[in-house]
């Protein structure tokens, strides 16, 4: 099996299997300081985790809200409006999973 880095957002090193489609699987860590939001609510075709490190936040998914923390995750159908919003008084810390059923060949 070959490996292949990957340049990956937040992450120091990721090696990936060469042979793999990398819009498969996508991750990277994001920041968000705090009384901000990552960006507007959106929308892609893809199933989305959000994994959280550090910090508090909310996840708007639709029209519901859920509260996050540390060592909490939320998994989500992409195609729903979502986002991610700091309402604690640090950086928020968190890693992002994101899934495709794209295939190659």
């Amino acid at each position: 099996m070959t490996f292949v880095m990957r340049e990956t957002k937040g992450i120091h090193k990721c090696l990936a299997d060469a042979g793999l489609d990398p819009e498969r699987l996508r991750m990277h860590v994001s920041e968000i300081a705090p009384g901000t939001r990552a960006h507007p609510p959106h929308v892609h075709d893809a199933v989305e985790a959000f994994y959280i490190l550090e910090g508090q936040g909310t996840v708007e998914v639709g029209d519901e809200r859920h509260a996050v923390g540390p060592n909490e995750v939320v998994i989500l159908d992409a195609r729903v409006p979502h986002g991610l919003e700091n309402t604690g008084a640090t950086p928020m810390r968190y890693l992002v999973v994101i899934t495709t059923n794209q295939r190659s060949g």
